[in-house]
């Protein structure tokens, strides 16, 4: 039993052998026939005054970069060419019913197809890789797919950027060739996307393929050459640079905004508006390394500009504010020019809705019930109110907001001098009730005790004037600085509301 087994194993490997050589005989006698007398110098004509039609087509399988500063595109694609052969067609019945023919891509004539605006080296230009293989048809149809990474110059306009959409063009045509002897043709059906691959940067949202004829001046062949042009629109995602750069930007304008809710007087409102205003400067920094060095200004790049604008503006009126409440320490105290104390009286203390009247008023809400009841004494002079408006300006702490600030106004005709007074006296009795209050006062007297001996000499008394001209120049300084908000507030949404939403909608509808 074994026998039969091994005898007919043998057998069928031997029928297998001999189809193999016979086949390979057959295709070493077709490769005879074809390449015998076949010459790849020469155009696949019997007549020299016919073209060669060259039928191309193309696959994109992947944009791999865009470059926005050497504006060059990378792409991964496949170019498709066939063209008719007189001289390679046989018929099948003779060669065991051989209807086509593998080759390497160096034993027939190719076309010199060059990608014209190549943004690689000369050689890289060609369409050829080294290596590839042609199928021929019994017909004599010759098919080449040649797979290719192709660097090509691509125009970018940053305007938009990053709400930036790019067309991009790949140009293919014969290098020497004109038309009258090569003749380029578009295949059927268009550009091939079954294989392409998505981009992390980039969303692909058309693709064209069209032919189009050019003089001999761009070309160093005489006459027409035809070019296939492949188009393709880009459009960049811009969640990247909306969390990296827009977002921190928002809150950064964010913070400059809330700086104007500290006290006019306080130093810290220069130092946050450095620091948003260095932090701007970092991130112009990064938009700057993306894009191309050329007269056009990206959107994102004009956004922070102007918000950059905007923080050195409020940078100095926070300086402005605080040099017109610092004159109010002066002494003697200067009289606020006319012309500004009007403005702000009639027009931005209405738009601010800051009551010229005395404050006071306004801030006695935690008055004690026992200071209702306690008499006010003669001794409480318009001097002991200049001492309590300003005997905390410099050792209050962060927790308590200045007394400076709560200067009255203006001392209209209808107020009187004591009520004034009474006013203060009963938030001075508020004050003392503060932790800071009595900090400060036993700081003082530490102070005292340890460097000098107390002083006996009675102040200076201040005149009702006086404290007249502090309590406008404190108004003035509220004003301006309440107005700046609101002027930074407005510039702020105008800006965001502009640039980031109107102007990316108003390219979308252009396209």
């Amino acid at each position: 039993m074994n026998n039969y087994r091994a005898i007919f194993w043998y057998v069928l490997l031997g029928l297998h052998n001999a189809f193999g050589l016979q086949v390979g005989l057959t295709e070493k006698r077709l490769r005879l026939y074809l390449f015998s007398e076949y010459n790849s110098m020469t155009r696949p004509v019997q007549n020299y005054s016919h073209a060669v039609t060259v039928g191309v087509g193309l696959w994109l399988n992947q944009i791999l970069d865009l470059d926005e500063k050497k504006q060059i595109i990378t792409t991964s694609v496949w170019v498709k060419e066939t063209w008719f052969d007189e001289s390679l067609k046989w018929d099948p019945n003779k060669y065991e019913n051989t209807t086509r023919l593998v080759v390497f891509s160096t034993k027939l004539w190719l076309p010199d197809m060059f990608v014209f605006n190549t943004a690689g080296g000369h050689s890289e230009g060609f369409v050829n890789v080294t290596g590839s293989i042609l199928i021929i048809d019994s017909s004599g149809i010759v098919t080449w797919t040649v797979p290719l990474i192709i660097k090509s110059s691509c125009p970018v306009d940053v305007t938009y950027f990053p709400y930036d959409q790019q067309t991009c063009e790949i140009h293919f045509g014969s290098w020497i060739y004109d038309v009258t002897k090569v003749d380029l043709q578009l295949l059927s059906g268009g550009p091939n996307l079954k294989q392409y691959i998505l981009n992390n940067e980039f969303d692909l949202l058309n693709v064209n393929l069209y032919r189009t004829t050019v003089d001999e001046t761009c070309c160093p062949g005489n006459g027409s050459h035809p070019i296939i042009h492949f188009q393709m629109t880009i459009k960049r995602k811009s969640i990247y640079y909306d969390y990296i750069v827009i977002a921190p930007t928002i809150m950064l304008c964010i913070l400059t905004l809330a700086s104007f809710w500290l006290p006019c007087h306080h130093g810290e409102k220069i130092a946050i508006g450095l620091t948003v205003f260095l932090t701007l400067y970092v991130l112009q920094l990064l938009i700057a390394e993306n894009v191309p060095d050329t007269n056009t200004t990206p959107v994102l790049g004009v956004f922070i500009f102007l918000v950059m604008t905007l923080n050195c503006i409020s940078l100095i009126m926070a300086t402005l504010v605080m040099g017109i409440k610092k004159r109010s320490t002066l002494k003697p105290v200067p009289q606020v020019p006319p012309l500004m104390l009007k403005a702000c009286k009639q027009l931005l203390a209405k738009i601010t809705c800051t009551p010229p009247e005395s404050r006071f008023h306004a801030y006695n809400l935690c008055q004690e019930e026992d200071d209702k009841d306690k008499p006010f004494t003669a001794t409480e002079s318009w001097d002991s109110l200049d001492h309590l408006l300003h005997e905390f300006d410099d050792v209050a702490d962060d927790e308590d907001v200045s007394s400076a600030h709560l200067l009255p106004c203006a001392v209209s005709d209808d107020i009187s001098q004591s009520s004034i007074l009474a006013s203060a006296l009963s938030y001075r009795r508020t004050l003392k009730n503060r932790r800071s209050y009595r900090r400060a006062i036993h700081g003082e007297n530490q102070q005292s005790s340890a460097t000098s001996p107390p002083q006996t000499d009675p102040k200076a008394p201040v005149s009702p004037e006086t404290l007249v001209r502090k309590q406008e120049w404190c108004f003035v300084a509220e004003t301006v600085d309440k107005a700046s908000f609101i002027v930074y507030l407005a510039s702020m949404f105008i800006t965001i509301l502009t640039v980031l939403v109107i102007v990316p909608s108003f390219q979308n509808l252009n396209i």
